[in-house]
């Protein structure tokens, strides 16, 4: 049975490594690496089959020719094994091309003897296997050979480990833990050799090995190298007890068993065997996640803190506050040396830097072109671009390395929206110089994309904003035009009184008092000239009267100014004023209240003047629509009223138990039933009788500026009896 386990780890090794052959061979796209890999590998293939054929014979001639094939597989292990190392480490000394065909040669020599006794004599019975070989006198220089290039290898590759960093140094580490436990495992066959006692039962440690090469070659995208050595050190630990449970039975215990089970004593090391590859997997699988709980506890904690960071990011609305909350997050808590993020331009055409942190050497690009060969890559790819990996791979573009080196980013992640790249971010090293792992880029993607969307966000909720600036401006606009006709009578008011004022004293008081003076006649003269005085004055008022129409109308048509501290006094007054130029206020009665305490808002001025104006406009045609109603026998006047009154009202409030600023405007003119008011505020809809007078968007434009304002809008209204509007603004603390 004994003699059984070790010929399938010579199968195992041999599967394990001519897989990989197979895999390179069929592989589109081979690196050197690769090639030299699968040269070691075929090595260990051969030499694994043939150790299995060898353990499998029945006949000691079958026996001597396959451990004879194995070891013409072995005699390649050491030159192929050293040529990968010295590609691997990237060796650049003199010697090393010598060393390389030097090591080849060697091989050839000890091939060319190998079916010769000088290698191997024959093969005799040794501890429980019937054919074991004896060493001839060559193979004691083999073996030499042997043993110096795989020393020589390791020291080389443990002074690349102190000088290298990153992928290149994680890849190295592999290859030397990798070979540790392949090694000890593989030189356990030459014990016996030398007639030393110990069979080699961790031939089985060689497939590891091989997977673990591979693993490390192929995947650029390395875990942390302590991952790796906490989950082999769990697999080789757990599967020696495993193994060697049986064997230990079978060497130590197989007399005892014998005495009390007989012929069946090897019932009990196989339900050993049985029971323990039974629940071996569901204990792996234990102390794996248990070991690795203790061996990434860093890196879970940041990673779950970015989980969170990404769900978080939509509800941002500012997209530089967004920005700098990503690059703090990024560099704060995955620990690297800095961030930055690109984003597209539109007016520029090109990438530009919106957000930076952490230490970055100055004189970095802030611009980068669509047309960088890097840009292109993520467009092709999608994926993140590990400088690391850019640069081992063969085939990599050298300017795509060079742009890359150049932004000093150790990771780059796209944000795609669609197909549609809107930006990216650039990551520097990690403090702790460990490589950036695969959870790490599934989670750093994650955020990346929850970015996109909540910059797309920004982006779109800040061309919107820009939007209605335009669209409130253009209602004023409107508004401006509604009232022209009213504006122009009031203006014309002024200029009527000047141009008669300044007709009259031309006419008859400067004419006629140079005849007081010469009939000296003081008296008349002084009452011309007091007359004159207040025609001027007359002149003077209505000359300033029309100045501060046009200044109101100014300041009302201009685009708003962004907000800040104010008094809603001021703009109320304002708004008035300005309504009242266009309205006749001997038609309307008008009733307005201003709390002498009002606090403050933080506020922009033109939009609340905006939006009071508007309703107090609406008030007026309110007024007016009901008189007509009641003119033409629609509607009924209540009781004791007189006529149609505007009430306007601005008072200390609260909303929700915060301070806040009310006004009211109310008015008792038309009304408003229950299915109107759900629909007040829906663009384009409208109670008045043509668009020249409305467009359906006045209240629609004053509740988005009341939002603004984090503010709200109520309303409280009956057909025939009339309407209140009430605006709650919040207050500045200590206003």
């Amino acid at each position: 049975m004994a003699v059984a386990f070790c010929a399938y780890t010579g199968l195992l090794n041999a599967v394990a490594s001519l897989a990989f052959v197979i895999f390179i061979a069929l592989k589109k796209q081979k690196t050197l690496l690769d090639k030299r890999f699968a040269f070691f590998a075929f090595s260990v293939g051969y030499w694994g089959l043939s150790y299995f054929f060898w353990l499998s014979a029945r006949q000691a001639d079958s026996a001597l020719f396959f451990i004879r094939n194995a070891m013409a597989g072995a005699i390649f292990i050491p030159s192929t094994f050293m040529h990968l190392v010295l590609s691997l480490i990237e060796a650049s000394w003199r010697s090393r091309k010598i060393v390389i065909v030097g090591n080849y040669l060697l091989s050839v020599v000890f091939l060319i003897f190998c079916f010769s006794p000088l290698y191997i004599v024959e093969v005799e019975p040794r501890l429980f296997f019937p054919f074991w070989p004896v060493p001839g006198m060559l193979f004691h220089f083999v073996l030499l050979h042997f043993s110096v290039n795989i020393i020589l290898a390791h020291f080389l590759m443990w002074q690349a480990i102190k000088r290298t960093s990153g992928l290149k140094q994680n890849q190295i580490k592999y290859v030397f833990i990798g070979t540790l436990i392949g090694f000890i495992g593989g030189c356990t066959n030459y014990l016996l050799w030398y007639a030393l006692p110990v069979p080699p039962f961790l031939n089985f440690l060689v497939a590891i090995y091989i997977a673990t090469l591979a693993y490390a070659i192929i995947k650029f995208r390395l875990m942390d190298v302590n991952v790796a050595m906490t989950r082999t050190t769990i697999f080789v630990l757990l599967y020696a007890v495993i193994i060697g449970v049986p064997l230990g039975t079978i060497a130590w215990g197989k007399i005892w068993l014998t005495d009390r089970w007989g012929s069946k004593w090897w019932y009990i090391p196989l339900g050993f065997y049985a029971v323990l590859s039974a629940i071996g997997p569901f204990i792996y699988l234990i102390l794996q996640r248990k070991a690795e709980a203790v061996v990434l506890k860093e890196q879970k904690a940041y990673q779950q803190t970015l989980l969170q960071a990404s769900k978080g990011m939509t509800l941002i609305k500012n997209l530089d506050h967004l920005l700098k909350l990503i690059v703090h997050i990024l560099t704060k808590t995955v620990r690297i040396t800095h961030t930055r993020i690109f984003l597209w331009d539109n007016n520029a055409k090109n990438y530009v830097c919106k957000a930076v942190r952490g230490d970055c050497r100055k004189g970095l690009g802030e611009v980068i072109s669509e047309n960088a060969a890097f840009i292109r890559q993520l467009h092709k790819t999608k994926e993140p671009l590990m400088f690391e990996e850019v640069r081992s791979h063969n085939s990599a573009d050298e300017t795509v390395i060079d742009e890359i080196e150049a932004l000093q980013a150790a990771l780059v992640i796209p944000s795609f929206v669609q197909e549609r790249l809107i930006g990216f971010v650039v990551l520097g090293n990690k403090k702790s110089n460990r490589l950036y792992t695969e959870s790490d880029l599934d989670i750093l993607t994650t955020l990346a994309n929850q970015a996109a969307l909540a910059i797309e966000n920004c982006i779109f909720l800040t061309e919107f904003e820009h939007q209605q600036a335009h669209f409130f401006q253009a209602a004023k606009m409107a508004d401006l035009g509604t009232m022209a006709s009213g504006i122009g009578h009031q203006v014309n008011n002024r200029f009527n009184v000047i141009k008669l004022g300044a007709e009259s004293a031309l006419m008859m008081e400067l004419k006629r008092l140079p005849k007081c003076f010469e009939e000296n006649d003081p008296e008349t003269g002084m009452k011309m000239i007091q007359g004159l005085t207040d025609t001027c004055r007359k002149i003077a008022k209505n000359a300033e009267h029309g100045g501060e129409i046009v200044r109101r109308l100014l300041d009302f048509s201009r685009l708003a100014q962004g907000f800040r501290i104010m008094d809603v006094r001021e703009a109320i007054e304002s708004s008035v004023r300005l309504w009242e130029c266009k309205h006749d206020l001997r038609e309307i009665g008008f009733n307005m209240d201003i709390d002498g305490n009002l606090m403050k808002i933080n506020g922009n001025f033109s939009e609340i003047e905006e939006i009071l104006f508007n309703l107090l406009d609406n008030a007026a045609d309110a007024v007016r629509m009901k008189e007509e109603a009641c003119r033409l026998g629609n509607l009924s006047r209540p009781e004791r009223e007189e006529r149609g009154t505007i009430w306007l009202k601005a008072e200390n409030s609260e909303l929700n138990g915060n301070p806040h600023v009310l006004v009211s405007v109310r008015e008792n003119g038309i009304g408003m039933d229950e299915e109107t008011q759900k629909r007040i505020f829906v663009p384009f809809f409208t109670m008045k009788a043509t668009a020249v007078k409305g467009t359906g968007l006045g209240l629609y434009i004053i509740r988005k500026m009341v939002d603004a304002h984090q503010g709200r809008i109520q309303i409280d209204s009956e057909y025939g009896k009339g309407t209140t509007f009430s605006i709650y603004l919040p207050a500045v603390a200590g206003g």
